[in-house]
């Protein structure tokens, strides 16, 4: 997979790395699917973001960490550019809060950007090396850890949920059944399937089916897997019933969704 590093052991999927350069036109081409982190760092402009509906000023050098389902646009007044990431984070980051969240660029982050900054900046990575992959892991880890508790536990799903969410999360692709999902929380499978209800919003099997289709998209941006390879590794039976459930989630079928310019995601 290009441009991505997974470490099982911190659930931290690594898809995107770049220093771009960011006009008006290229921000409002950016494309990137649901689920995404964004870190942003800008060495040496100020910058607008509007967050919602409230304007932003980000100062020079200040790294800015903004969480899935948030809201954002640039007010810009001029180009400049840009060092980011995009990845995705399991439980308990994949439910923090939409925001945005200003990371104090201390001795450890400014180190590891000294690092990461220049290699991003030449983009001839593909795949990245390892040692690059591994002070991206670093970064993100460290910045996450910076978020407070209290964002992350707005919606705690409480002990028994969590267990079978990361469960889920790991193992996407197997075949998960509510009374499976139970036993390993251990609880009784209709107790479990309310309880997991009641924290989350959704039921047990729609939750894992969106972890499913997140994970396709992924795949299908930054593989060149077939789809019927990437229906079978993300729990699909066959690809009729993936590429119907990916449109009905995505608004794209799978071979459409490979189709849209991704290059402009920042």
């Amino acid at each position: 997979m290009q441009n991505q590093y997974y470490n099982p052991e911190i659930n931290i999927l690594l898809c995107r790395c770049r220093r771009v350069p960011v006009t008006e036109n290229r921000w409002k081409r950016s494309f990137l699917p649901d689920g995404f982190w964004r870190l942003y760092y800008h060495p040496e402009n100020h910058v607008k973001i509007i967050c919602g509906d409230t304007p932003v000023l980000i100062p020079a050098g200040q790294l800015v960490l903004i969480p899935p389902r948030t809201k954002l646009s640039y007010g810009m007044s001029r180009d400049f550019k840009q060092f980011y990431i995009h990845f995705l984070a399991a439980v308990p980051y994949d439910r923090c809060e939409p925001g945005m969240y200003p990371i104090e660029t201390d001795a450890a982050v400014s180190l590891l950007l000294e690092e990461l900054i220049p290699e991003a900046e030449r983009g001839d990575f593909s795949p990245p090396s390892r040692v690059f992959s591994m002070r991206l892991e670093a970064l993100c880890g460290l910045v996450l850890s910076r978020i407070p508790e209290k964002c992350l536990n707005a919606d705690d799903p409480g002990h028994a949920v969590q267990i079978a969410m990361r469960h889920m999360d790991q193992f996407y692709g197997e075949k998960l059944s509510n009374q499976k999902l139970a036993r390993i929380s251990g609880m009784a499978t209709n107790s479990f399937i309310r309880l997991f209800r009641l924290k989350t919003g959704v039921a047990p099997q729609r939750y894992l089916r969106e972890k499913r289709i997140l994970q396709a998209a992924v795949l299908l941006r930054y593989t060149d897997r077939s789809i019927s390879e990437i229906a079978g590794e993300c729990g699909f039976a066959t690809r009729y019933h993936f590429s119907r459930v990916f449109k009905q989630i995505k608004g794209y079928a799978p071979a459409e969704f490979r189709k849209l310019d991704f290059s402009a995601a920042i």
